[in-house]
């Protein structure tokens, strides 16, 4: 049963829990420069610290999205703001790669309890009419939250990156306390009593054809745009010689202008342009940004101003593809598990898409990372006209 009308508060209490938990994917690109430095890390190895952050979401979504289902997004929203906070303490005092890299997994883990339970939460908390709009906030909680995070680069001199994981770490233990004493509780969805098995309702969802390539053409985005903000920092510092602070807020910036297609999403939709038409349009933006980001073609200017083109436009891909989970899951109750496969293909891209680049560019500099990013973008666009298979809108 739907509610009546649409909790906003409750709204805004599951995006900002997604905020916090996405501070930990910005806080890796600002503080990679000190890591590699106090560790001794090449590039190439260091981009792990971007990327296995991923692993349980791109290893586990669905089953995740199962679990989340059966014990209440309610009860493991909290969880996994505890789990993040847990996390982030213990890397702080990581003495060497591997350890930082376990804690990294742990938060990884915490993210995805995040990533699904907010949005679940989101889902049964709003009124049909409002759905779109709330989800066009949600999809707004990574670029803030990645942006919010890297203004902290200017302090990073200061507290050193390990100060960073510290507070973040207080941060993330608050709000799962607030969460857990202000998140109301939704409707419960009804569901066949015969059907209690996890399993199945793996097998349901991946069997309905729109929640499966809902998460196939998220994974060239989240590749490229894992592979862009992660590496940005270095980038910047390299071609146009700033200071890391300075590239650190320049990245927040990029990161930023995601917002602007976030937002854009609902009133895109609301405007019956299909679904799959934006998600196309805006995976040829990405492609064609690519090649001036990262070819010798353009001036570090303009490879910078791309960039925001770049993040603003690839913007609509996540509140499209994540607003669409309701529509296309097989029955409501599958929703967590729909967006447990979604967010398993996010995490495939973010694991990929930094550690296929960060090797390439190793190899051959930064124009292999077109080569890259650009076949990966095309594919996203046949993905998502793709999408019409699935029958569920015109």
């Amino acid at each position: 049963m739907d509610p009546s009308r649409t909790s906003w508060p409750a709204v805004f209490l599951a995006v900002g829990a997604g905020i916090v938990a996405a501070f930990q994917v910005g806080k890796a690109p600002i503080a990679l420069p000190f890591i590699r430095d106090e560790m001794g890390l090449s590039l190439s190895a260091a981009s792990w610290i971007l990327s296995i952050f991923a692993l349980m979401g791109a290893s586990a979504g669905a089953s995740m999205g199962s679990i989340v289902t059966r014990l209440g997004a309610r009860r493991m929203l909290p969880l996994g703001l505890a789990l993040l906070a847990a996390a982030s303490l213990l890397g702080s005092g990581a003495p060497s790669l591997m350890p930082l890299l376990a804690s990294r997994v742990a938060e990884g883990l915490g993210y995805m309890l995040v990533a699904i339970s907010a949005p679940a939460l989101i889902a049964l908390l709003t009124h049909p009419d409002q759905r779109q709009t709330a989800f066009g906030l949600w999809g707004c909680f990574m670029p803030v939250g990645m942006a919010v995070a890297m203004t902290a680069a200017p302090a990073l001199p200061l507290v050193g990156w390990r100060g960073l994981w510290l507070a973040m770490a207080v941060l993330l233990a608050a709000y799962a306390v607030l969460v857990h004493l202000r998140m109301p509780h939704p409707p419960v969805p009804v569901r066949d009593e015969d059907d209690q098995h996890l399993l199945r309702d793996i097998i349901a969802t991946v069997k309905a054809p729109g929640p499966l390539i809902l998460a196939a053409t998220f994974l060239p985005y989240s590749a490229a745009y894992a592979a862009l903000t992660g590496f940005l920092p270095t980038l910047l510092i390299e071609r146009m010689a700033v200071s890391p602070g300075t590239a650190g807020l320049m990245a927040a910036a990029v990161t930023a202008a995601n917002i602007v297609g976030n937002l854009a999403t609902g009133p895109a939709l609301r405007a019956r342009l299909p679904r799959r038409w934006v998600m196309a349009a805006s995976s040829l933006v990405i492609a064609l940004c690519s090649l001036g980001i990262f070819l010798p073609i353009t001036t570090p200017e303009q490879s910078y101003a791309l960039c925001l083109v770049f993040s603003a436009v690839g913007g609509l891909l996540p509140g499209c593809i994540l607003g669409g989970a309701a529509v296309y899951a097989p029955n409501r109750h599958l929703v967590p598990v729909a967006l447990g496969l979604i967010m398993q293909g996010s995490n495939l891209g973010q694991l990929l898409g930094p550690v296929v680049v960060g090797a390439a560019v190793a190899a051959w500099t930064w124009p292999a990372a077109a080569a890259v990013l650009v076949p990966a973008s095309l594919i996203g666009i046949t993905l998502a006209l793709a999408l019409r298979r699935a029958g569920k809108e015109p």
